[in-house]
């Protein structure tokens, strides 16, 4: 792909990225309801700009694009997440113009302190048409996943990006288009994991003010599409400073370390504003360590965990095979490590996190675990792709 069109590539997700951002903004600043159509007009402007430019480039990308927004459109929201949580956001957001409803903690089983990143943008679409059908907020969810799908297109050469597009469609499945935000956050956490390995680990630092801008954004978004987010973001903070101590790296980059890290306010913001109106989570409550403690010293507790996150499940038992096998073949060293220390620390969030939760521990890991392998599954896989990548002489196909 020549130099100009993966520039190209880069802005537009820039783009992309700001009018997500903006929908949210707009309802979070109280601003006039016009505003969040004229956004979403942009919007789709540079959508179909990403189309028609550079036409015969981003032909795999933009084929896959029409055909999950095809099954979106042809599918009903049949998801109880779905229906009862996500576009019941955004259906709240549309008809009381507002993302502050969720004040009266009206239907608490739709976890009304999630963050609100989608939901906005989702409501901007059936803001832009004029009346509420639930088809047309949820045809959003596919469009935020153009941003992180774009990017890679440009880190990529066209023969790995369409393995890429492989393994996306094969770890996330129907979260693609059923209106699940699991396939959503994923893509972003894996955007976010490579772009603070370029900037601070690899041996070719990327610190362009747009790749840095980039990550800004990508890292917002992440924290803001669901709770777990923010847990992520920490994760990869976490990773790049660890592996920075154990490499001992001296302690460059400092600025654009705290500059990314601005990416926490928004949902701190969030966070604070749930607190501050009694809005609470039912993972996290007074009885938090109540519930950990007694769960951390029964054995059985851990054959569960890892019986249903590893050795039950195909995909990550083939993510983590196909991950080995990739470095077997390329051993980059510290892409090799910074990998494992993210999944490690996902492994162990996971693990406190169901631990501490005051239902039913067994009912939990059975309802969640086959949602939350898909993030790290695709981790794994797409990290594999992209190490071969990093060695173009030897892999070059």
């Amino acid at each position: 792909m020549p130099i100009e069109v993966k520039n190209f590539n880069q802005k537009i997700t820039l783009v992309l990225l700001f009018f997500i951002l903006n929908s949210y903004l707009v309802l979070s600043l109280k601003l006039p309801i016009f505003l969040i159509k004229i956004n979403l007009v942009f919007f789709l402007f540079g959508s179909a700009l990403f189309y028609i430019k550079y036409l015969k480039y981003n032909f795999s990308l933009k084929l896959y694009f029409l055909l999950i927004i095809l099954l979106c459109l042809g599918t009903a929201a049949t998801n109880w997440d779905t229906r009862s949580i996500y576009l019941f956001h955004t259906k709240r957001i549309f008809f009381d113009e507002s993302i502050y409803s969720v004040i009266d903690n009206y239907a608490s089983f739709s976890h009304n302190d999630y963050p609100l990143l989608v939901p906005s943008f989702s409501s901007s679409f059936a803001f832009l048409v004029g009346y509420w059908h639930e088809i047309i907020p949820k045809s959003a969810f596919t469009f935020i996943l153009l941003p992180p799908l774009i990017f890679f297109s440009s880190c990529l050469n066209n023969k790995k990006y369409l393995i890429f597009l492989s393994i996306v469609i094969f770890f996330l499945g129907q979260q693609l288009f059923n209106g699940g935000l699991d396939g959503i956050v994923s893509l972003y956490f894996i955007t976010c994991c490579f772009c603070f390995y370029e900037i601070f680990l690899s041996n070719e630092k990327r610190n362009s003010r747009l790749y840095l801008i980039l990550t800004l954004l990508f890292s917002i978004s992440l924290t803001l599409i669901k709770n777990e987010g923010l847990a992520l973001l920490f994760i990869i903070f976490l990773a790049t400073l660890l592996f920075k101590i154990f490499q001992k790296d001296k302690p460059k980059q400092l600025g654009s370390l705290i500059l990314l890290s601005l990416a926490f306010i928004p949902m701190i913001l969030w966070k604070l504003f749930c607190f501050k109106n009694n809005i609470s989570n039912d993972y996290i409550n007074y009885s938090f360590f109540e519930q950990i403690f007694p769960r951390l010293f029964d054995i059985e507790n851990y054959k569960i965990f890892f019986h249903y996150f590893i050795f039950s499940n195909e995909k990550i038992i083939i993510a983590i095979s196909i991950f080995l096998i990739s470095f077997y073949l390329n051993f980059n060293r510290r892409l090799f490590y910074y990998c494992i220390f993210i999944f490690l620390l996902y492994l162990f969030i996971i693990l406190i996190v169901h631990f501490a939760t005051p239902l039913d521990f067994l009912h939990q890991i059975q309802t969640s675990s086959f949602r939350i392998v898909k993030t790290f599954s695709l981790f794994l896989g797409s990290f594999s792709i992209l190490n071969l990548q990093n060695n173009k002489n030897k892999f070059n196909f």
